[in-house]
């Protein structure tokens, strides 16, 4: 049972023991479907759901969450998502040195399992997942970070890996970049979302400006 406590005034904050169970007990709340509960945000061990504040009995709420079974909404936990890379980041080398392989072994490791979306932030759309395999694990940060990093950039730090949905400043290692559109601000578009599943493929340069500018659906 998760341990359920007031996150701010608006809002109740339900703990974990692992991001498993986290991301399962949310796809379990989704799934009640109950008009009162606006939003439900799952961000590593932890689930943050958002009521109607004026309507909502809290005590009754509380009580509900806190009995749900989380394996209620398990086969409701995500998508897959295919990103193609072209792993061509300035980073590469830099990282497989660190890691004391071969820039083709980087690009094999990286792209050899799935990864969970634990968290999406920092920027809008930004999905924080993890978690690395060990041979990639452990790679620091930049010790000065970019002050421009582009949109698209696929990026590993410590244990986990992301991209980069605009242009900012970043200090993740960069490993390739992906031709998709992750984000649109205007539209308001944000296919991805915490609990979902990425995988990375690699591609050629000239698949890169293939589908350089697709939206990701």
């Amino acid at each position: 049972m998760p341990r359920i406590e007031p996150l701010g005034d608006r809002a109740l904050l339900a703990s974990f023991e692992t991001e498993q169970a986290a991301a399962s007990w949310a796809a379990a709340v989704r799934a009640q479907k109950w008009p009162a509960i606006l939003d439900v945000v799952p961000a590593y061990r932890s689930v943050a759901v958002f009521p109607e504040p004026e309507t909502v009995n809290w005590n009754a709420l509380c009580r509900h969450l806190s009995l749900l079974e989380a394996g209620a909404g398990e086969a409701a936990i995500g998508r897959s998502i295919e990103l193609p890379v072209l792993y061509d980041g300035i980073d590469l080398p830099d990282v497989a040195r660190h890691a004391r392989l071969s820039p083709a072994a980087v690009v094999e490791a990286h792209t050899a399992q799935q990864y969970t979306v634990f968290a999406v932030g920092f920027l809008p759309g930004f999905p924080y997942a993890g978690y690395l395999p060990e041979s990639l694990a452990g790679q620091p940060r930049r010790a000065s970070p970019r002050k421009r990093v582009r949109a698209g950039s696929v990026a590993i730090a410590g244990r986990q890996t992301g991209v980069y949905p605009i242009d900012s400043p970043g200090g993740w290692n960069i490993l390739g970049r992906t031709p998709l559109r992750i984000v649109d601000l205007d539209s308001g578009h944000f296919p991805i979302r915490a609990g979902d599943r990425l995988r990375f493929v690699p591609i050629t340069a000239t698949e890169y400006e293939q589908r350089f500018g697709e939206w990701l659906r």
